[in-house]
């Protein structure tokens, strides 16, 4: 088991544990943010394969007003049966709220220092909590430093040996580290 205690810089904070699940990995997290004026905590979790494949996902979005929203239907996504085709090609899911499930692809690709690839993500996207197609590319820079982008936005991800992250640049960075 790793876990991570991230500090954002608009002021939030997550705590995300990756652990063993069964044959493969489960990444689980709280985050504590803002939603515009209004509190709001986050609880998701994400199991993946062995080979670091999305199997389910799982996210809980709860307002400080009270509001509960269960935004992600994981078994519409990844149980094969009535998966939207725009989805077909997807293995990962990027949860736009944590730096945790840049994990997957990271830990999946294997990268060689100078070696890059375009993967195609579930993207729940954050503040909107809406679910769509992403083309995502990675770089392998260095042992522990990767350029992640899309579409027109890039940062550079410090990693630990586990590939979580440890410094999202300009938006996250581990305050604690297990």
């Amino acid at each position: 088991m790793t876990a991570v205690l991230w500090q954002s810089s608009e002021g939030g904070s997550e705590l995300c544990v990756l652990e063993k699940s069964g044959r493969g990995r489960r990444l689980r997290g709280t985050v504590l943010a803002m939603a515009g004026e209004e509190p709001v905590e986050i609880r998701y979790k994400v199991e993946a394969s062995p080979a670091w494949v999305t199997e389910d996902a799982e996210v809980l979005v709860s307002f400080a007003g009270g509001d509960l929203r269960d935004p992600f239907t994981p078994g519409e996504l990844w149980s094969g049966k009535g998966r939207p085709p725009e989805f077909a090609d997807c293995a990962d899911v990027d949860l736009g709220f944590t730096p945790a499930t840049n994990t997957l692809p990271i830990r999946r690709l294997r990268l060689e220092i100078g070696q890059e690839a375009e993967v195609a993500a579930v993207w729940l996207r954050w503040p909107e909590l809406s679910v769509e197609r992403a083309v995502q590319r990675y770089a392998r820079l260095a042992k522990d430093r990767y350029r992640f982008s899309q579409e027109d936005f890039s940062a550079e991800l410090v990693v630990d040996d586990q590939g979580l992250v440890l410094d999202y640049e300009g938006l996250w960075r581990a305050v604690v580290h297990i």
